[in-house]
Order: structure tokens, then C-alpha cells, then sequence
């Protein structure tokens, strides 16, 4: 806290070097000289004009916000990035008003200026990792490489789940063991990320193995049998069943299918259970891992 209240101290002391308040302060020791009514007989007009000012500003600041929102709604933009931005235009067209009133007011709106800047720039120095954050929000709330629901996974930090809220510092995530996981944006903007709910579908890859005596031809007869029959397979996407590898103890069999992305896991343990009780009835072998020990 210390560096900021420094950083204020040493910009308004350069603002005052270069003669930005000095309007400001011969303006308000003018005031403090003044009796109440002197004030109100030589200011009241003023006032009242800056009062009305300052009301019709307001009027038209509300008009001007639901114009802006009314296209940027159009846009498609994300919850969080609407609200951010209808709070800049808001505090911007705000601003201006007040701007406004003071110049009516006679207060000498360039120094205001000069003062506001100065305090924004140190404040800014002060928050520049926040701000960083911010702005990785709403790269990510504008370009919406996911949404709400989406599962997703972040390979160089190792975590993966589904995306529960994007805010504008930081992304929730819910692990498929019900943990919440809350990432900074600036981690979330900057890696690779893997989205596998974006396109809907996913494909599945399984190997299935049989021993080198029993006929493959049959064994792809009977995995093809299988996943014609299984509901959860992505029925407009063919099936691809061949023979990928000749182990030294299998021949191996790859089955690549498409599949809802919510139903990856279930379709994979399925057809995994299926497939055995398949072979199991057709007395196709699967080979195993076996020791023969010969003793003398």
C-alpha cells in the first residue's frame, strides 16, 4: 500500500509543478472566502443550470446504455462480457456529464482532467497484474473458445473438467470427481487448450486382442455385431474395424467410433464389457500374459 500511496503522492506533486491545479485551488480559496448566500446570489444560476445538466445527462446516459447494449446483445458476446462493458460505457458517458456540469460551474475542467489522469495512471501501476487478468477475461468472454458445460482440459497444467462459470478473473472448473478447480485467466488465455464438447461428437478408439488361432475375420464379425446393436454409437459416422498391429502374443484389433461427447466414458466401458461376453460366446480366445515354469 505504501508504493501506491508514493506513486499518488509523486504524480500529483508533478501535476502541481506544471501549474495543472492552481486554478483549482485559487477556485475553491474564492469559495471559502464567500458567505453562503454570496455564494448562492453569484453561483445559484450556475448551480441550477448544472443541476439540470447533470439530470438530463443522466436521462440520456440511460437512453445511450440501452442503445449500446441492444447491439452488443446482437453480438453473441458472453454474460460477463456484456456486464463489463456496459459498466465501462456507463462510467465513461457518466463522466462526461459530470465534465459538463463542472464546465458550467466554471471549474477548470483541463486541470480535472490532468488531476484524474494522474491518479488513474499511478492506480493503473499499481493493479497492472489485476488488469492483466481482466483483459484475459474479456479475450476469452469475446472469443468464447467454451462456454458453460463444456468439458475442457489444459494439458500444461494438468487439470481438466467442466467449465461451471467464466468470470472475469477467474475460469471455475468441476473435476468429473466433483472438485472445483479456479484458474486465472491469464493461465487460461495463454496455454493450449483442448475443448471436447466444442463439435459434439467424439471418437472413441478401443483395441481388442485375440489370440494368432482364431479366425480375425470372425472377430471383426462379431465386434461389427456389437457395435450395430450398442445405442450410444453416433449411427450417421461408419464404423472403422481392422486389424491394427500384430503383437508378439495378439493380433489387435482397432474399433474407432463416434460418440456424444457425455457419453465417451459409458460407451467405452460398454462396448469394452460387450465385446468380452461377445467372444466369450463365439469361444474366441483372448490372449493373456502366462508363465510356464518347467521343473526337473
Amino acid at each position: 500500500m505504501r508504493n501506491i500511496f508514493l506513486s499518488v503522492d509523486e504524480a500529483v506533486a508533478a501535476s502541481e509543478s506544471g501549474g495543472t491545479n492552481e486554478s483549482i485551488n485559487a477556485f475553491l480559496d474564492t469559495l471559502g472566502k464567500m458567505e453562503i448566500s454570496e455564494i448562492i446570489s453569484k453561483y445559484g444560476e450556475k448551480i441550477l443550470w448544472a443541476a439540470v445538466t447533470v439530470i438530463i445527462g443522466s436521462v440520456l446516459v440511460n437512453w445511450a446504455v440501452k442503445i449500446a447494449m441492444n447491439y452488443i446483445n446482437k453480438t453473441g458476446l458472453a454474460a460477463g462480457a456484456t456486464k463489463f462493458l456496459k459498466g465501462i460505457i456507463t462510467f465513461l458517458l457518466y463522466f462526461l456529464v459530470i465534465l459538463t456540469a463542472a464546465s458550467v460551474l466554471d471549474i477548470p475542467v483541463t486541470s480535472v482532467l490532468a488531476i484524474f489522469s494522474v491518479f488513474t495512471l499511478a492506480f493503473s501501476l499499481a493493479i497492472k497484474d489485476i488488469i492483466a487478468l481482466f483483459a484475459s477475461g474479456i479475450t476469452i468472454l469475446a472469443s468464447k473458445p467454451f462456454s458453460a458445460g463444456d468439458f475442457v482440459e489444459i494439458p500444461e497444467e494438468g487439470v481438466s473438467g467442466f467449465v461451471s462459470e467464466v468470470g472475469l478473473i477467474h475460469t471455475h472448473l468441476f473435476t468429473a470427481d466433483n472438485k472445483e478447480i479456479i484458474i486465472p485467466n491469464s493461465i487460461v488465455a495463454a496455454d493450449t487448450l483442448i475443448n471436447y464438447s466444442k463439435i459434439g461428437l467424439r471418437r472413441l478408439d478401443s483395441i481388442f486382442s485375440v489370440s494368432y488361432k482364431e479366425d480375425f475375420e470372425k472377430a471383426k464379425r462379431v465386434i461389427r455385431e456389437v457395435v450395430e446393436k450398442e445405442p450410444l454409437v453416433a449411427k450417421e459416422k461408419e464404423p472403422f474395424i481392422m486389424v491394427t498391429a500384430l503383437g508378439a502374443n495378439s493380433i489387435d484389433i482397432v474399433c474407432k467410433v463416434y460418440v456424444k461427447w457425455d457419453n465417451y466414458e459409458t460407451l467405452r466401458c460398454s462396448l469394452n464389457e460387450k465385446v468380452k461376453l461377445a467372444f466369450d460366446e463365439n469361444n474366441i480366445e483372448i490372449p493373456y500374459s502366462q508363465l510356464d515354469v518347467h521343473m526337473k
